[in-house]
């Protein structure tokens, strides 16, 4: 049997993290807080907390395509003493094999709300991130407890890559809302973070030829391996203490989020209809001071026991080293004496829509941004998420249903109960299978303190109390209450909002440039001029800068004769019986009009249409419509420009005859037409939409 001492030379990264995105399916909730915040900053501000502070709370998740657990064993938590075949068992799937862990715990946080329009954040965080990429399923099936089948065979892998990082930060956010209308706002927000790394470890090769026999000695070996870690991690194996994992070879850098968000509130202004979020997290690096042993090493071990690359007892990584060069099974080609990990770049985008009351429905994707073949950086996996939720101000329970690039699809659920919130992204898809290749949870705990008046429980409260309390509180008396009243030192009318209008002109006198004289609300309250000395006021005047005549709205008299014109060629416009189709024999009559039309630029023409008792009053009204709307495109045909005309439909309505009589209907079944020199009909008359 191959013993397990390969698999450290390969796997030992991935044992110094535990357990893509955290907190899967909570983060977007409008009551997630400082959780909320690690995904976006701009939700800071105008959130539902004056201050939430987040006490405890942590985020695991695990997954790959390698190993497979018994759920049973998963949901009782048995992982003492695994063993392969009892514990875990060798999933039997892909050609390569992939790793990813997550653990994040964020300890004492805060945010806090300045203002509406600004708050800040505080957020310290422990986290942990690892990637296996590239392990063939031949190596694959050697190491550990290996087939039989794979000895004293030769196997060729491609490069393989192992990395993970475990660092604590300390960030400061700043949000603030830049725009905010009637109904919408948009808003900013921006983490800065102290980064302080606990430690990191790659290993990455070239290609791998290796050959074991069933003793356990490497008939072939020949690789070229990188192996970098940092120097505070020398003694591991050995026991470290907090000085040694924070010392001067620890590594430090700089991190940033930044984000925006845009919302579209509902019928109630506490509550968002719809948010769209975009936010880029965890830009920036850590820089660390490597070991003395992170180099590339040439593996010399051909006819050498395998057991030899298994750590001893009490054994630190730097003596592990030590002894393999020592040995000569390994040999040193370079040193690298620092390294730069970048943190988990990722780039969030989020929409949140309300279906119905307290019904929502969230979709996430987050998008990796730091490549996959870099030797150092660890990284997230690119994954879509849906997450429906049942959301109050006490209470949320969500279920997320997420979908990553690596072709797994899980389904979770999750709770919040006040201070509390608990769930896993995973846990409802698990209990349909036997056996689980991923697994994550997360749980927290928080003090909230809301933000008054801006849940939509707050707002019920708010309009009952001030209902109450405002019925007395009117100062002048004017049956306005003193909330509502423009003037509520001075009594007003009602539908003057309170204020008084001394001479009655339906001005306020708050508003009135003519107070004591009665005027018109389009000159400010005081008496319309008459620009053009016709002797009709502006008011009335159509023409008011054109001096006319008061029978017709102030604008110059139109010569009787066309007026006439025009109207004995519409007594000879005929349409087809219960349609809007235009007679043949009334071709000429709309061609005199056009000409009309055409002889003086200022004239506009009004068609009105008309229609017997035959249909119902609705109908009939659409039918006038139409057959003024037909003589209007006739004309348009013509030359005439649509500007210059206008339909109105008035149906049964004025007929010139009884309805009793085919002659009478037929009389009835007409437009007229009337020649205008002036703006269309004032507001209120009813005009056929074009």
């Amino acid at each position: 049997m191959i013993r397990k001492s390969i698999a450290f030379l390969l796997l030992t990264p991935l044992c110094l993290t535990a357990f893509s995105q955290s907190f899967i399916g909570y983060g977007y909730d409008n009551y997630s807080g400082v959780n909320g915040v690690l995904l976006n900053p701009a939700v800071l501000a105008d959130s539902r907390y004056k201050v939430n502070v987040n006490l405890f709370a942590i985020s695991g998740l695990a997954g790959n395509n390698a190993y497979e657990m018994n759920r049973s064993d998963v949901f009782s938590l048995h992982f003492s003493k695994p063993n392969e075949n009892h514990t875990y068992f060798k999933s039997k799937n892909a050609d390569f094999k992939y790793l990813y862990t997550n653990l994040d715990i964020i300890g004492p946080s805060a945010t806090i709300s300045l203002t509406r329009k600004d708050a800040i954040g505080i957020e310290t965080r422990l986290r942990s991130m690892g990637n296996a990429y590239n392990m063939g399923d031949s190596l694959f099936r050697l190491i550990g407890d290996g087939n039989p089948n794979y000895q004293n065979v030769n196997i060729l892998n491609r490069s393989l890559q192992m990395k993970l990082n475990a660092f604590a930060e300390a960030g400061i956010s700043y949000g603030r809302v830049i725009f905010k209308g009637p109904k919408d706002e948009m808003k900013l927000g921006i983490t800065g973070k102290y980064l302080v790394g606990l430690g990191y470890g790659s290993l990455s090769s070239g290609p791998i030829q290796i050959n074991v026999d069933p003793n356990n000695n490497l008939v072939n070996l020949n690789a070229d391996v990188t192996a970098q870690y940092s120097g505070n991690l020398d003694n591991a194996g050995s026991g470290m203490g907090l000085s040694t994992l924070f010392g001067k070879q620890s590594g430090h850098g700089w991190g940033l989020d930044i984000g925006f968000v845009y919302e579209v509130k509902g019928e109630d202004p506490s509550i968002d209809k719809l948010r769209l979020g975009f936010s880029v997290t965890d830009i920036g690096s850590i820089r660390y001071t490597n070991s003395a042993n992170s180099q590339e090493y040439t593996l010399t071990a051909t006819g050498q026991s395998a057991q030899q690359f298994g750590i001893q007892q009490g054994e630190t990584l730097s003596s592990y080293f030590t002894r393999l060069k020592t040995a000569g099974l390994v040999v040193t080609k370079g040193v690298a004496p620092m390294a730069t990990v970048n943190l988990p770049t990722a780039l969030h985008l989020n929409i949140d829509y309300q279906i119905y009351k307290r019904l929502f429905i969230n979709g996430d994707v987050l998008f990796n941004m730091v490549s996959t073949t870099s030797p150092t950086s660890p990284n997230y996996v690119t994954t879509a998420t849906v997450t429906p939720r049942l959301e109050k101000k006490w209470i949320s329970i969500y279920s997320p249903v997420s979908y990553n690039v690596n072709g797994q699809l899980n389904w979770g659920a999750g709770i919040r109960l006040g201070p509390l919130f608990v769930g896993s992204g995973s846990v409802l898809s698990s209990l349909f299978k036997q056996r689980l290749q991923t697994a994550d949870a997360h749980i927290g705990l928080t003090i909230p303190i809301f933000q008054h008046g801006r849940t939509p429980e707050d707002k019920k409260h708010k309009k009952t109390d001030s209902v109450f309390k405002n019925l007395n509180n009117d100062r002048d008396g004017d049956g306005v209450v003193d909330s509502k009243d423009n003037c509520p030192d001075s009594a007003g009318p009602i539908a003057l909002i309170g204020c008084p209008d001394r001479d009655g002109d339906g001005v306020p006198d708050n508003k009135d440039k003519c107070p004591d004289v009665k005027g018109s609300p389009n000159f400010q309250g005081c008496p319309a001029p008459d620009s053009d000395g016709d002797s009709v006021n502006d008011d009335e005047d159509r023409c008011p800068l054109v001096k006319g005549v008061r029978s017709n709205y102030g604008c110059p008299p139109i010569k009787a004769e066309l007026t006439k014109r025009v109207k004995d060629a519409a007594d000879r416009i005929y349409f087809v019986r219960a349609r809007a189709t235009i007679e043949p024999v009334s071709f000429g009559e709309l061609e005199r009009v056009a000409a009309i039309l055409k002889s003086d630029s200022t004239l506009r023409l009004r068609i009105e249409g008309y229609t017997d008792s035959e249909g119902p009053d609705a109908r009939e009204l659409r039918l006038s419509a139409r057959r003024a709307q037909s003589v209007e495109r006739y004309l348009v045909v013509l030359g005439i420009a649509p500007s210059r005309m206008e339909t109105i439909g008035y149906g049964k309505k004025k007929p010139l005859a009884p309805n009793d009589s085919p002659e009478g209907m037929a009389r009835n079944r007409r437009v007229e037409m009337v020649l205008m020199n002036y703006p269309g009909e004032k507001k209120g008359m009813i005009q056929v939409k074009k």
